[in-house]
């Protein structure tokens, strides 16, 4: 028998997987992903945990304190609190998400163009970007919902909209970067369009620094919609809304301290989660830059 001398291949990680193991391995990351997945269970579980209503009123159990039927209590009119709260706790998430999405789809797109392209059109929209950037994130929203309205479709449009500038700057200031490379003037010179650069070159290589932004605006995200909502800017009642229902809560706060106390836990620990995870998506990222640029030399 002849021994295989044949060289063994070597299994190589890529930087997506070397980056997923580095915040699954994270602590913060790890109890921030068990409370994240906790409330958004809980929350789109709603139906299947209670079978009240929670838009029902039933005024002779009103301002009733916790207790084993009521576990949150009873708001003024006599809804269930805790059914409230989980509901309201679909509808906070689905406007931080959607609010941050539509923020990261435009100003990606924006800053892709902007960098990529340079001359008028970058300083059109970097000119654009300033005047945005000129107002507070919360301000902006503000100013866009009293153009176009209150409403929930509003509120995260609105939101979206005031995370443009952050995302088009991040994108640009890479674009500008990774586009002096040389396999960008590669690729170029193979013939491929610049729509192919942008999307199979450019795009992955600054998702790593766009993935840390997104995460960490999801928690901004979901604290600008409970501003919007405590402000009545959101959610018209009686729909259940953590912000929104804080509102409701603070005309009892002397005599129901439960009314304001839970929506409030929701919104701190739906931020806290999101901000674990994210500042364990930075370390990660600043380390396998590190070992990307060891890795180099």
């Amino acid at each position: 028998m002849t021994a295989d001398l044949s060289p063994t291949p070597i299994k190589s990680t890529s930087p997506g997987m070397r980056l997923l193991k580095q915040i699954l391995r994270n602590r913060s990351a790890q109890f921030g992903g068990i409370l994240l997945i906790l409330l958004v269970f809980f929350s789109y579980a709603a139906p299947l945990i209670t079978d009240k209503d929670p838009n029902k009123n039933k005024p002779s159990v009103a301002l009733q304190a916790p207790s084993l039927e009521y576990p949150m209590g009873t708001d003024n009119v006599g809804r269930d609190n805790f059914t409230r709260f989980l509901y309201g706790g679909q509808l906070s998430l689905r406007i931080g998400l959607t609010g941050i999405t539509l923020g990261a789809l435009i100003g990606i797109a924006l800053g892709l163009i902007s960098g990529y392209f340079g001359g008028w059109l970058d300083s059109f929209i970097s000119w654009f970007t300033d005047v945005l950037m000129a107002f507070p994130d919360i301000l902006l929203a503000l100013a866009i919902i009293a153009i176009l309205g209150p409403g929930i479709n509003n509120a995260m449009l609105a939101i979206g909209i005031a995370f443009v500038p952050s995302f088009m700057r991040l994108t640009r200031s890479s674009v500008l970067a990774l586009r002096e490379m040389t396999y960008i003037e590669a690729a170029k010179a193979l013939g491929s369009s610049d729509a192919r650069i942008l999307v199979r070159h450019i795009l992955p290589n600054s998702i790593r620094t766009l993935l840390v932004l997104i995460t960490l605006g999801i928690g901004s995200s979901i604290l600008a919609g409970a501003a919007l909502n405590f402000l009545g800017l959101g959610a018209e009642p009686p729909t259940a809304e953590w912000g929104a229902m804080l509102n409701a809560g603070m005309k009892f706060v002397r005599q129901a301290w439960w009314l304001t106390v839970f929506p409030g836990l929701g919104i701190f620990l739906a931020v806290l989660s999101i901000n674990l995870i994210g500042d364990a998506v930075s370390d990660a990222v600043a380390g396998t830059s590190i070992v990307a640029m060891q890795d180099k030399k």
